[in-house]
């Protein structure tokens, strides 16, 4: 099997109709089989006479199949049994970081530093980055998360290895874009198995409803879960048993946010229009 989106051809009888949402982490605990706590998960959206529902939400470690929930989740994209699939981290790092040979490079980079380990550290990855060059701020951003830190959210820098920092996460997201060999937006801009990045906090700034603070267990993000919820419920998405879930758990909103992007993606109804295509990347929110 190929290990570069650039050379896999996934079938083109995967399901039209199925979608995935993974809200992510960079933190190498959070993948083990057994942390009951993680904040990885995994939502599948299924389309049916125009209807949309949630067909299946869980925690990595509860995917089905062999090796370690993180080997399970990259086995199941993959397959590319599926249209599109969000992810809530970063696909890049700013352009003037990136290697000679652009995103591609930047990918045979993470391959290489995670050929032993998954996991490559925060200060490794941003290290490999950087190559020794200055940097003119300490916590670089990329275009599109400029545009959404203007709009009003917190944003974490793809190569801010200390508290709040992005790099961890970019570096575990890099090396499962890696690992799947599956087509990537927008440098690629069909299914199947085409994989996306999502930014749960700007699809829901996009969408008008509570982007901040619905994952604390105090009254306040229990409410803010509550509306949250309500809305998918009442407008977008049949939720059937998962409501419980969702409300309990910000990580599983989030999943269920992500799986939007990936439908935005598939149907063209994206809050921003692409001009061109940079090595950057760009977070996908639906309308």
């Amino acid at each position: 099997m190929s290990t570069t989106a650039s050379t896999r051809e996934c079938s083109v009888d995967a399901p039209r109709n199925r979608w995935f949402g993974i809200d992510f982490s960079g933190d190498k605990r959070k993948w083990s089989s057994g942390c009951s706590k993680s904040n990885a998960w995994i939502a599948e959206l299924r389309s049916s006479e125009g209807a949309l529902r949630l067909a299946d939400l869980r925690q990595v470690q509860k995917l089905q199949g062999a090796g370690s929930p993180f080997e399970r989740l990259a086995n199941l994209l993959s397959s590319c049994d599926f249209q599109a699939s969000g992810i809530e981290a970063p696909f890049s790092v700013p352009e003037i970081f990136l290697p000679e040979g652009g995103h591609k490079a930047l990918l045979d980079l993470v391959k290489k530093l995670s050929a032993e380990d998954a996991f490559p550290t925060a200060e490794t990855f941003a290290n490999a980055v950087i190559a020794g060059r200055k940097m003119a701020s300490p916590k670089p951003l990329r275009s599109t998360e400029q545009t959404w830190r203007r709009k009003g959210l917190n944003v974490r820098s793809t190569l801010w290895t200390r508290a709040r920092g992005g790099a961890a996460m970019t570096a575990v997201c890099l090396s499962l874009l890696s690992k799947t060999g599956c087509p990537i937006w927008p440098w690629k801009t069909k299914g199947p198995g085409l994989l996306v990045e999502a930014f749960p906090a700007a699809q829901l700034k996009q969408w008008k409803l509570p982007f901040q603070q619905y994952n604390q267990p105090d009254q306040l993000g229990s409410a803010n879960r509550k509306e949250i919820v309500s809305s998918l419920g009442d407008l977008r998405l049949e939720i059937g048993n998962f409501t419980p879930l969702l409300l309990s758990s910000a990580d599983a909103v989030d999943a269920a946010l992500c799986a939007f992007a990936a439908k935005g993606v598939s149907d063209g109804q994206l809050a921003e229009k692409i001009a061109t295509v940079d090595d950057e990347g760009l977070i996908a929110v639906h309308v």
